[in-house]
Parts: structure tokens; C-alpha cells; sequence
């Protein structure tokens, strides 16, 4: 992730981790995403096991999704590059009383141009699966983001999922406060709102979005261009319904008021060859 980009996602996420599982519970949308990866393991072509499967959660805020698929695995790391969002993560889990050797979360971007030393351990690799929801149209570098990601899959078996929504007109406000630019697009999933707030008195959600969401060309290029072979796209839907949109509590306009929008959301997987 360009340093700007990241430091402004970093700066939103950290300032919104208090209030995020709240807003995110309350759309129902991380449930719906959480079921939509249960009901399609066999899809996934993964293997889901709480003996051996090792799970790496990339921008994992604070769990949600982790707290989700954890009885199918045998461990997760969660890495996220919010230290706030880290925070709450990890306070979860101990709040649960799971050892931090099955599940933990530390600060991390994989997207920087010099990666922390750190990174490089065996515990940071070799990951059966790899999750990443909603956090690609964040990236200003996807293709950069999806050759990081493969590099830490188990090789021939690892697979790479990632959640994230269908190309879509960007929110209005959004093109006028960036002078007509549409590569910018609405960024509307739960928890990240600004409730009662004016537009100046925190960074709003939508500077923290790079993609108006991603068609299935891209995401395709994207992957099989870092070395990921058997992509295929599924569409996901409440009660995993295919090819119906999903409701979020949209963002902050800048006039104090949160905006439902619906927006439809693919999941897409492929396998380290």
C-alpha cells in the first residue's frame, strides 16, 4: 500500500476501532460474509481442518471474520495495520481465554514497499488459506497486494479468498469533493460511518477508499498474474443467496447522516500452483 494510502487508512481505522464491532454487528453484513465462506469450503477447494489448518487473516480489523471460521481451523494469525484495531482483536481473544498460539493478530502491512524484517519467520508463511474481506478497494496497489498475499500461501495447496464488491458508480459526494475523479467509489461497508459528525471533524470513510470495487477481469488478472491457478468467482448473498445485493450503512455524506446503499459483493478464490 502507497504510504499515503496506508497512513490514511491506518489514521481512520485506528480512530473507529472503538466503535466498529458495534456498527458492523448491527448491519448484519460480517455474518452474512462469515456464512457465505462456511457454506462454500468445499468450493474453496481448501482444506478446513481444526488439526491442521493454519489461516492467515489480512486486514483482519478486529476479528470478525476470524472469530467466524476459527472452529475450522487450527490456528489463525490476524494482521492488520491498524494498531487500535489489533488491539481489539487480540483483547477478544483473550477475553475468550483462547491460547494466543491458535489465534492472535499483530500490526503488519504487507503492501509497504520495505517489509519489516519480522515478517520474514516461517510462522508467517505457509498458510493453507488466506482471507482478506472488504480490504482490497483500500489498496493502491493491488497487484502488489495479491503477489505479498501469494507468496505466504502453503505452495501447490494454499488458497487465497478474498471478499470485496462488484464494480459500482461511485457515491456522489465522493466524485464532487474529488473533482470529478470516479476512480474513487463509494465505500459503504458497516462500521466505518460517521454518526452525527460534520465531514471536517474526522477523516472520513471515503478518503480511505482507492477502487470502486473490482470486476471479474481484474480480479482474474490479479490473480493468475501472481501465480494462482483454479480462480473462479461466486457471488454472495444473505443466506447464501447468489446475486443478491447486500444492505450496508453506508457512510457519512458530509451532511451528518448515514446512507443505506446496496452493493453487490463476489468472493473469489485461487490456488498457489
Amino acid at each position: 500500500m502507497a504510504q499515503g494510502s496506508a497512513e490514511v487508512n491506518k489514521q481512520y481505522f485506528n480512530d473507529n476501532a472503538d466503535s466498529y464491532d458495534a456498527r458492523a454487528k448491527a448491519s448484519g453484513v460480517i455474518g452474512i460474509i462469515g456464512e457465505n465462506i462456511l457454506l462454500r469450503r468445499e468450493w474453496s477447494g481448501a482444506e478446513w481442518s481444526e488439526n491442521t489448518t493454519r489461516v492467515l487473516d489480512y486486514a483482519c480489523g478486529t476479528g470478525l471474520i476470524s472469530q467466524i471460521i476459527a472452529p475450522y481451523t487450527k490456528q489463525i494469525i490476524g494482521m492488520d495495520i491498524s494498531l487500535k484495531m489489533v488491539e481489539k482483536f487480540n483483547e477478544k481473544v483473550r477475553d475468550q481465554g483462547i491460547p494466543e498460539e491458535e489465534m492472535r493478530a499483530l500490526v503488519a502491512d504487507l503492501c509497504a514497499d520495505e517489509l519489516d524484517p519480522s515478517l520474514s519467520n516461517s510462522e508467517y508463511h505457509n498458510f493453507d488459506v488466506i482471507v482478506c474481506g472488504f480490504a482490497f478497494h483500500h489498496f493502491s496497489n493491488v497487484k502488489l497486494a495479491t503477489e505479498r498475499l501469494v507468496e505466504r500461501l502453503k505452495p501447490n495447496t494454499g488458497v487465497l479468498l478474498v471478499i470485496d464488491f462488484k464494480s459500482h458508480r461511485p457515491f456522489p459526494s465522493h466524485i464532487a469533493n474529488h473533482g470529478g475523479h470516479t476512480h474513487h467509489g463509494g465505500h459503504p461497508h458497516s462500521g466505518h460511518g460517521h454518526h452525527g459528525e460534520s465531514a471536517g471533524a474526522v477523516l472520513k470513510a471515503l478518503d480511505t477508499v482507492v477502487h470502486g470495487g473490482f470486476s471479474q477481469e481484474d480480479m482474474r488478472k490479479f490473480f493468475e498474474g501472481s501465480g494462482l491457478v483454479d480462480v473462479d468467482f461466486v457471488d454472495v448473498g444473505p443466506n447464501g443467496e447468489r446475486g443478491k445485493a447486500i444492505t450496508f450503512l453506508g457512510h457519512d455524506d458530509g451532511s451528518g447522516k448515514d446512507i443505506n446503499m446496496e452493493r453487490e459483493v463476489f468472493m473469489v478464490k485461487g490456488r498457489r500452483s
